[in-house]
């Protein structure tokens, strides 16, 4: 676990938080498409991600979802750190995208450091921030842009999370994640494929050039 500790000494400096977070965290290592955290369910544990990553997502009375945000390492839910840290129940759900590896911290212990460390505190108002600025820009979107421009944002951020041009997803997820019918996603990519900028695979989508 020496690897583990080095990386949690990166996220915190302060060494007596570090030591407290391993202490009182259970390390899980979790397999891709493992629901962590059910909507409208009371928080026990929140997540912090030491590798892999985790899409948090949210379900409409009609049962369709939409993207909310990624977790990725070195990132705690703000949703679930919200909801624990207030005893309330979830306004979304929670997934691993691929396999994980995280801690699993209790939200009496988050409490804790929340009460007892500046750099816990610190941590989390930054955590709240970025994700405040990721929902205004996903609202902006859905405001203000196209769906085609949405798409080709997705998969700019896909590309961008994975490192690879190989994206493993089918068009129902991506329509899912958007918000929008599969038919829409299977026309616009198609039209990409088209213009050379795609390819097309069965549960993939492989970027050819820039989008």
């Amino acid at each position: 676990m020496d690897d583990v500790y080095r990386f949690l000494r990166k996220t915190f400096s302060d060494k007596r938080l570090a030591d407290e977070f391993m202490a009182k965290s259970e390390f899980l290592d979790i397999k891709a498409h493992t629901t962590i955290l059910k909507e409208n369910a009371y928080v026990t544990v929140i997540p912090f991600v030491y590798d892999g990553r985790v899409k948090v997502m949210r379900n409409n009375e009609e049962g369709k979802e939409i993207l909310l945000y990624y977790i990725n390492p070195g990132e705690s839910c703000a949703l679930s750190t919200v909801a624990g840290l207030t005893h309330t129940k979830s306004v979304a759900y929670a997934e691993t995208e691929v396999d994980t590896k995280l801690f699993a911290v209790p939200v009496s212990a988050a409490e804790d450091m929340h009460a007892n460390y500046q750099q816990c505190r610190d941590f989390c108002l930054h955590l709240f921030r970025d994700r405040f600025n990721e929902l205004i820009l996903f609202i902006d979107s859905i405001a203000f842009k196209t769906m085609d421009f949405r798409l080709i944002q997705y998969l700019k951020q896909k590309q961008k999370k994975t490192g690879t041009n190989s994206i493993y997803i089918t068009h129902q997820q991506m329509a899912d994640e958007l918000g929008t019918a599969r038919e829409v996603v299977s026309r616009l990519l198609k039209q990409l494929e088209k213009g050379g900028k795609i390819r097309n695979h069965r549960s993939s989508i492989e970027i050819l050039e820039a989008l």
